[in-house]
């Protein structure tokens, strides 16, 4: 499979570009999603599985987890190979959460615009929450962050992944530092920019990413 195969989808978004037009957002996941999990491996795209090695040592066995926007289910699939959690996804794409919902790996899948905050979670009700491969459709990417933080227990992490291309443009290094001055969080982990979707010829080694995990105070 190739970048061909979401032709129909990308005629709505740019997946590059990305968008935070939530409308097309949907309907782009929702046109991909039969075929997304096979596009991303060939993409080499290995973003879930090192933030599930990163986070896991930082959990208990049997740990809550929100997973934000967690699309066709991807970051399930890694995180059981670390053990047994408590899974909740929630994303904005139905097609892509009813193949999340055969895979079997969540108690609990909800379809919401993660731009309408606040999220229809209760307050702590996590030990962590993952937000792997999704800022790009966020507008207000700090707002986002601060509901999670409210979501997330004293003492939980936050672990998210961005662009690098984003990161500079947003200044990443200082938003994550107001939300540690501000009593948020704590970083913990702020990693080396890595291969993002070497096997996609849009992005090859020009965007990597960056994996950081926080510390909610």
């Amino acid at each position: 499979m190739n970048h061909d195969d979401t032709e129909d989808a990308g005629n709505v978004l740019d997946f590059k570009a990305g968008s935070t037009d939530s409308e097309v957002v949907a309907r782009y996941y929702d046109e991909w999603a039969r075929t997304y999990d096979a596009t991303l491996a060939d993409w080499e795209y290995e973003a879930p599985d090192r933030a599930a090695e990163l986070i896991t040592p930082h959990l208990s066995a049997g740990a809550a987890i929100l997973d934000v926007g967690c699309g066709t289910g991807l970051v399930s699939e890694a995180l059981r190979k670390h053990g047994d959690f408590h899974l909740h996804g929630i994303d904005i794409s139905a097609a892509s959460l009813e193949l999340a919902q055969k895979r079997g790996t969540y108690e609990n899948l909800v379809c919401h615009d993660l731009q309408n905050l606040p999220l229809p979670v209760g307050d702590k009700a996590y030990d962590a929450a993952m937000v792997i491969g999704v800022l790009t459709y966020v507008e207000d990417v700090e707002a986002l962050f601060r509901d999670l933080c409210r979501c997330v227990r004293s003492g939980g992490i936050i672990a998210f992944t961005q662009r690098t291309d984003r990161w500079d443009e947003l200044h990443f290094d200082d938003l994550i530092g107001r939300l540690s001055d501000e009593g948020f969080w704590t970083a913990i982990h702020i990693g080396k920019p890595r291969g993002y979707l070497p096997g996609n010829e849009d992005f090859g080694d020009d965007i990597k990413v960056v994996h950081t995990l926080c510390r909610v105070i």
